[in-house]
């Protein structure tokens, strides 16, 4: 079998200009979500219907197109699924240092958010406890999830 070359392309270049995008992004009916983050409440949705249970919260059930669901309030504490430390910060969050996401799973719902007591991905282990709970950014004028581990 013959190996495979690539050729490095190399030529003229220009710099790309920096993006924003900012828009107001329609809410309301997910308004007790955003709100509760505020209260120090984390909450999911559940449809009535089939039972299924989404976060972040969805206003619709997409696995029965149902529009009949309950909110429910995220357990406080849960265990670490998967981490992973993001090098490449995103648009708006370019200042901030290197920093962990991870997902969590909570009862009967896994929840997306930040490590925020330990920035040393050596010193985090799957299936470690850890506790959830919403974090005021006030640069963003927005929460988080937080995970303290």
């Amino acid at each position: 079998m013959s190996e495979k070359r690539y050729t490095k392309r190399e030529g003229f270049k220009i710099s790309s200009i920096p993006l924003t995008y900012k828009h107001a992004i329609p809410v309301s009916k997910t308004e007790k979500f955003w709100k509760g983050l505020a209260e120090g409440k984390i909450y999911a949705t559940r449809c009535k219907i089939c039972g299924s249970l989404y976060f972040p919260p969805q206003a619709d059930c997409a696995n029965c197109r149902s529009a009949d669901v309950e909110w429910v309030e995220v357990p406080e504490e849960g265990v670490l699924v998967t981490f992973t430390k993001v090098y490449a910060r995103p648009q708006g969050y370019e200042e901030l240092d290197p920093y962990i996401i991870a997902i969590v799973e909570a009862g009967d719902v896994r929840v997306m958010g930040w490590v925020i007591n330990i920035n040393d991905e050596s010193k985090i282990k799957i299936g470690s406890k850890v506790k959830i709970q919403p974090v005021y950014i006030e640069k963003h004028d927005k929460y988080i999830i937080g995970f303290y581990v």
